[in-house]
């Protein structure tokens, strides 16, 4: 099983100690799924999708694009992909700001 974890996690620039702080698990367990010594549980590939903001599909490199997002076009789905990206705090800075344009 190859899973996108190091290329998704590069992609959040995190290190994989923030990454295993995240899911709860072990900088080690990171590192040895990142380069197929071990593989994730169940709920750990869940957890990890969470964190990514990505489908188990994409987790798993099956570029399954979400009924919402394949819908949009041009700018909408830029922004889309790239808030996906964000922590959950950098989302919640982003919201407050878009919230103060009143469009919300």
């Amino acid at each position: 099983m190859i899973l996108k974890i190091k290329e998704l996690r590069e992609e959040m620039q995190l290190t994989q100690t923030e990454l295993a702080k995240r899911i709860g698990n072990s900088q080690r367990n990171v590192s040895n799924w990142e380069t197929g010594a071990s593989e994730p549980d169940i709920q750990t590939i869940v957890r990890l999708a969470d964190v990514f903001g990505v489908s188990i599909d994409e987790l798993f490199g099956r570029n399954a694009v979400p009924p919402e997002v394949e819908k949009t076009e041009g700018m909408d789905r830029i922004l889309i992909h790239v808030i996906r990206k964000l922590s959950d705090a950098q989302k919640t800075a982003l919201l407050t700001l878009v919230q103060s344009f009143s469009v919300v």
